[in-house]
């Protein structure tokens, strides 16, 4: 099945769970490992604007259980400025430039990294961490991916999550189906409006297709 189709048929999944219980509670159609999920509530992401995000983190590390210590979000450089909310237990940072290291060789490139540490124990294992943010959007349309990586304790164990994804749209969050956080940043025709669910299931998919 070509990737087309399967993010045409993944939205039509996820809008039929959403307008049958009216939530975006368990929205995942396969089973997963721990995912990094944007859900971007009721709002839109739209070119240059800023508005709200939530980065979940589903639960801790696959690798014997552990509960999350540290969290790391990559912003690149077409994001805008990025500020953490407050998250109680939690202390952030936001560093310029994002590093890389494969092997012995380490990489810089431009963007944003934001780190999240604990001020006291791990986040246990089976709770999901809700980490609000503002971000101001690329100021160019299209899907734009956000790696995220887990660090955890007892045992310790680092994931990183960052296979492409369906991205994000108001409402319907990146979901559990590959762990890249994901976003669809949308033009400003293409607020949500009465025309909403074909903007969903054509125009986004043709705008959206590919993660940049």
């Amino acid at each position: 099945m070509s990737n087309r189709n399967l993010f045409a048929r993944s939205a039509l999944a996820i809008a039929i769970v959403i307008a049958v219980t009216g939530s975006l509670v368990t929205l995942s159609p396969v089973p997963a490992g721990a995912h990094a999920i944007i859900d971007l509530e009721s709002s839109d992401a739209i070119v240059g604007r800023t508005s709200a995000m939530t980065l979940e983190i589903q639960h801790g590390c696959i690798s014997g259980g552990g509960g999350t210590m540290k969290v790391v979000a990559q912003f690149t450089a077409p994001f805008g400025e990025v500020t953490p909310g407050s998250l109680p237990g939690w202390t952030s940072a936001v560093t310029t430039g994002i590093t890389t290291t494969t092997g012995t060789t380490t990489t810089t490139a431009e963007g944003q990294t934001v780190t999240w540490t604990t001020t006291g124990a791990a986040q246990p294992f089976s709770t999901a961490l809700m980490i609000p943010l503002t971000v101001r959007w690329p100021y160019r349309a299209g899907a734009y991916g956000i790696v995220v990586s887990q660090t955890c304790s007892s045992p310790a164990d680092e994931t990183v999550w960052s296979t492409p994804a369906q991205p994000a749209t108001a409402g319907v969050p990146s979901p559990p189906l590959t762990p890249l956080a994901t976003v669809c940043v949308l033009p400003e025709r293409l607020t949500k409006s009465s025309a909403w669910p074909k903007r969903t299931t054509q125009t986004i998919e043709r705008l959206c297709s590919t993660v940049r």
